[in-house]
C-alpha cells in the first residue's frame, strides 16, 4: 500500500497536501488572517501522480492548457499542485489538492468530464493522460484545525516539510494529547504554521500527515523548530512527552508548491 508520503507526501503530503490546504480558507496557498473561531474540519481529496520524466515538459503544459481550463469550466474553484524538491524525494512526483465538497459529488460526471464537454471528450482526456503519466493514487484526507497552527504570511508558502506518522492502533487519543498540549504550543511560539491532516480513504486510517511551513532551504540550516525554540535539551523532553510505542513509523520529505500548475481561488 502506497503511503502518504508521496516520497513528496508520501512522506504529502504529500498531499494532499496536503495537503495541503483546508487549514486556510481550504488552502495553503492562501495568506488568511487567522479566524476568531475555530475553523471547521474539511475533506480534501489528494492526487498523486508519477509522471514519467522524458514526458515532464509535456505533462506541465498538458495540465496548464488542457486540464486546468476545463477544471475551471466544470466549476472547480481551487486546485493545489506540490512537487518534491530536488533535495529529496522523487523529483517527477506531483501532489494535486482539491476540496471535497460532498461526497456526493463522486456520484454523477466529475467537474472535468463537464468541462471537457461529455464522456466522448473525457476519455480522449484519458488516453492522453494516460501517455505521460506512470501511476496515478488518490486519497481523501480530513483536515484538522483543532491540531494545527496557521501563522500570519505575506504570501504563498514556498517549502513545506511533510512528515507522515502512523499512529499504533488504538492510541490515536494519546498521539492527538500530545500534538494538542504539548508539540502544538511549541509552533505556535515559533509562529511556524503547522497543519495536520488524517488519511480518510486511500490509505492507512491511522495515518497522520503534518506540514511545516518554511520559507527557504535556509530556514533549515538553523535546526528543527524544537531546537530553536527549546534548545536540544528542551527538544528532547519534548519528544519524551509522547508515549513510548504511540508512533510506529515516520517518514519525512520536502516540497514546494508550484502555483503555475494550480488553480487559484476567487480572491
Amino acid at each position: 500500500m502506497k503511503q502518504i508520503q508521496m516520497r513528496m507526501l508520501r512522506a504529502a503530503s504529500i498531499a494532499v497536501v496536503l495537503f495541503a490546504t483546508g487549514h486556510s480558507r481550504a488552502s495553503l496557498a492562501q495568506n488568511p488572517t487567522p479566524p476568531a473561531a475555530e475553523p471547521t474540519p474539511e475533506f480534501l481529496s489528494l492526487t498523486v501522480i508519477s509522471v514519467k520524466p522524458e514526458m515532464v515538459p509535456e505533462f506541465q503544459n498538458f495540465m496548464k492548457t488542457t486540464t486546468n481550463p476545463a477544471l475551471k469550466k466544470g466549476g472547480v474553484t481551487w486546485r493545489e499542485a506540490w512537487q518534491s524538491t530536488p533535495a529529496s524525494g522523487d523529483a517527477f512526483e506531483y501532489v494535486l489538492v482539491a476540496p471535497v465538497e460532498k461526497f456526493a459529488q463522486y456520484d454523477g460526471p466529475g467537474p472535468l468530464e463537464k468541462g471537457l464537454g461529455g464522456a466522448q471528450a473525457f476519455a480522449g482526456w484519458q488516453t492522453k493522460a494516460s501517455t505521460l503519466v506512470n501511476s496515478v493514487h488518490r486519497y481523501i484526507i480530513r483536515t484538522r484545525p483543532d491540531l494545527s497552527y496557521m501563522s500570519k504570511r505575506t504570501g504563498p508558502p514556498k517549502l513545506a516539510i511533510v512528515t507522515s506518522l502512523h499512529v499504533a492502533q488504538n492510541r490515536n487519543a494519546e498521539f492527538e494529547n500530545y500534538l494538542k498540549n504539548d508539540y502544538l504550543p511549541v509552533m505556535k511560539q515559533a509562529q511556524v504554521t503547522y497543519l495536520v491532516s488524517q488519511t480518510i480513504f486511500g490509505g492507512d486510517a491511522n495515518e497522520y500527515i503534518t506540514l511545516t511551513l518554511r520559507e527557504s532551504f535556509t530556514d533549515l540550516d538553523k535546526g528543527p523548530v524544537t531546537v530553536q525554540v527549546l534548545g536540544q535539551e528542551g527538544a528532547n523532553k519534548l519528544l519524551q512527552k509522547l508515549p513510548a510505542g504511540v508512533v510506529t513509523q515516520v517518514n519525512r520529505s520536502l516540497t514546494r508548491f508550484v502555483p503555475e500548475l494550480s488553480i487559484a481561488p476567487a480572491q
